[in-house]
């Protein structure tokens, strides 16, 4: 996973005004940053609400982030380990459904397991593109590592014959949906009632029965694909 060091060893923090201490209060801040935008929304959110969760005075969060939109660009250096696994992927032998498996379930992972919701992140992008600088590039480069690994897919025979580019977006954009529906919506009665991994796998499977050649294989698919994905700490839909 490609990010940002969040940490200076040579910085010894700042006062609380909770009087907590954190050996990384730069996570800590990004932590209940993601936690408000979630609950209120990024617009609505105030560098001095964030100071308050964390316990610092606001003059002291700017010692660790200086606006809301270098907390949000910190944010987004989180979101590039299913770039980083694609690539990884494409450069392994052997089944490719087993590597596409891998890639959808960790796609879904890591958007759950950012608490900032998917959408909210890419407006925020999209209006500040000097803050976000690759933002899209990331997303140009992750369709088309997933294209990639389609074709190949569709070349050995693994999956019926589907446009790669096309298919491609389809997934991509589903899984940003069941992140943004189903761990952080709005209304409760359409949340995911599991962790995040049981989301993963359902999404995965649903799309791996739709794209496997022999439709039969997924349950040997799904568990060859385990061998590529890296395990998370178990998690809940957000609140």
């Amino acid at each position: 996973m490609t990010n940002r060091e969040l940490a200076s060893p040579k910085r010894t923090g700042r006062p609380r005004n909770s009087g907590r201490d954190s050996a990384n209060p730069r996570e800590e801040i990004l932590k209940e940053a993601s936690r408000l935008f979630t609950a209120q929304g990024v617009a609505a959110t105030t560098i001095s609400q964030i100071a308050e969760c964390v316990g610092l005075r606001q003059s002291s969060m700017y010692y660790y982030y200086k606006s809301k939109e270098e907390i949000l660009s910190a944010l987004m250096e989180k979101n590039r380990e299913s770039l980083t696994l694609a690539e990884k992927l494409l450069e392994e032998d052997g089944p490719v459904a087993p590597r596409l498996y891998a890639f959808l379930y960790t796609d879904v992972r890591q958007l759950c397991t950012a608490p900032l919701d998917f959408y909210e992140l890419e407006v925020a992008a999209l209006a500040q593109p000097q803050v976000f600088a690759g933002f899209e590039e990331d997303g140009d480069k992750l369709r088309d590592a997933a294209a990639q690994l389609l074709e190949l897919g569709v070349d050995s025979g693994e999956l019926r014959q589907t446009d790669p580019a096309a298919t491609a977006l389809m997934l991509l954009s589903l899984n940003e949906g069941a992140q943004h529906r189903l761990w952080h919506g709005r209304r409760d009665e359409e949340k995911a009632s599991a962790n995040s991994a049981a989301l993963a796998e359902s999404v995965a499977d649903y799309h791996l029965s739709s794209l496997l050649a022999d439709a039969s294989s997924l349950a040997a698919v799904r568990e060859a694909g385990r061998a590529f994905v890296t395990e998370y700490e178990d998690d809940e839909p957000a609140a």
